[in-house]
């Protein structure tokens, strides 16, 4: 199956597709033994056709990429939403990919020379002392991330190798005239959509609460304990300056409508159906919907000019069904061809939109675009190619977790 492959793709895979280049990590203190889970340093985190995954370079991965979603959440990530990222599972894939790709790299006998080695470790600045490369500081930042010189110049070696098959993957890759003036079409075909988003949140206040149900719920120690969460993430914002006490009930109230969820369906729909009534293309329909249901966080908005080709509106996210509505040759909801605004049912919200502009491609600006073009398609093609070589890599190989290391928990 492997020379099947090798046939069809060539011996290469994009080393960029992976991410996993040796010298993002080479810095001082990255290690940490407590995510060894009390194993010993000599323990694999796995093994991929009988190579190891050591628990060193686990680890290693693992506290970089910790790093990254930790400054991502400005430090404030705990730890059960880290386990949720499945990190440790995210992690051990990559290295498995990685694994899979310097294998293949020795089988065809990719493999960078003692030169190209030697280079390479000269130029980390990590290694260098007053810009030149220093061989007792190179062996200082090695035993700071316990890296024997060995271990790290294999590492390297393999790096090096596995980026040679970039250049034999991307000659593996067209792109063909057709598909550029394709390309150029879908991304310049584009629709103004004008749209009234109903969400749950903006029916409550019309929802009917009998004050019994809300003083019953503020007798639940439970349920007030629901409340203070609820006053709690909107203390700085919703509720500033307030207390709790004070704006007790109210809450109350928002849960128990929040739980009515069938009369807050009925709300929305009617309110589409007003809506529906009164947009049109022109503006001072806007106005007058605005106008009804003011204080209501109720309000017409437009997408700007969008392309069909990601599958979900800015402001609204995944909405299909309108866009193959907005795109079809004879489209029910183009109000400048004769469409009307139409209702859609967006898992629990409602949408009523209405197309009020189109674009259509202008070919004579192709030329312009046309690198810009040739890259997207280019870059798609590949990640195309190498996830399905990788499938089948992957299928064939002999993968086996270390699970008290990978896995994340529950």
């Amino acid at each position: 199956m492997l020379a099947g492959i090798r046939e069809t793709f060539g011996k290469v895979v994009v080393t960029g597709i992976i991410g996993l280049i040796a010298f993002v990590f080479i810095f001082y203190g990255v290690f940490s033994p407590k995510s060894t889970r009390g194993l010993h340093e000599g323990a694999v985190a796995g093994t991929v056709n009988g190579d190891a995954i050591s628990i060193a370079e686990f680890n290693r991965e693992l506290n970089r990429r910790m790093e990254f979603f930790k400054n991502m959440g400005g430090g404030k990530l705990t730890d059960d939403q880290l386990k949720s990222f499945r990190v440790r599972e995210a992690v051990f894939q990559e290295l498995v990919n990685r694994k899979l790709l310097v294998q293949e790299a020795h089988k065809e006998g990719i493999l960078a020379s003692d030169e190209e080695v030697k280079e390479k470790i000269q130029e980390i600045p990590a290694f260098l002392k007053e810009g030149k490369f220093d061989f007792v500081t190179y062996k200082k930042v090695l035993e700071s991330n316990n890296y024997s010189t060995g271990g790290f110049e294999k590492m390297v070696r393999d790096d090096i190798s596995l980026q040679q098959w970039d250049g034999y993957f991307k000659e593996r890759v067209h792109v063909s005239e057709e598909e550029l003036k394709r390309e150029f079409a879908i991304s310049h075909n584009q629709r103004n959509i004008k749209y009234v988003l109903l969400t749950p949140e903006s029916a409550k206040s019309a929802v009917a609460v009998d004050p019994a149900e809300v003083k019953k719920l503020l007798a639940d120690p439970a349920k007030v304990n629901i409340a203070k969460m609820k006053f709690e993430r909107g203390k700085d914002t919703l509720y500033k300056g307030q207390k709790f006490e004070g704006v007790q009930e109210s809450i109350a109230r928002d849960i128990l409508a929040g739980d009515k969820l069938d009369e807050i369906q009925k709300i929305n729909d009617k309110r589409a159906d007003q809506v529906m009534s009164q947009m049109t293309t022109d503006a001072s329909s806007d106005k007058a919907i605005n106008s009804q249901f003011s204080g209501q966080e109720i309000q017409v908005k437009t997408t700007g000019l969008v392309d069909m080709q990601k599958g979900y509106l800015p402001g609204i996210g995944d909405a299909r069904e309108v866009l193959k509505d907005a795109f079809a040759s004879k489209s029910p909801i183009d109000g400048k061809a004769g469409g009307k605004p139409k209702k859609y049912n967006l898992a629990g919200r409602v949408l009523v939109a209405l197309v009020v502009d189109s674009k259509v491609p202008d070919f004579a600006q192709l030329g312009s675009e046309r690198q810009m073009l040739v890259q997207q398609i280019m870059n798609r093609k590949t990640r195309s190619l190498y996830e399905a070589w990788m499938k089948t890599m992957s299928t064939e190989a002999k993968i086996e977790p270390n699970a008290s290391v990978v896995s994340s928990g529950e």
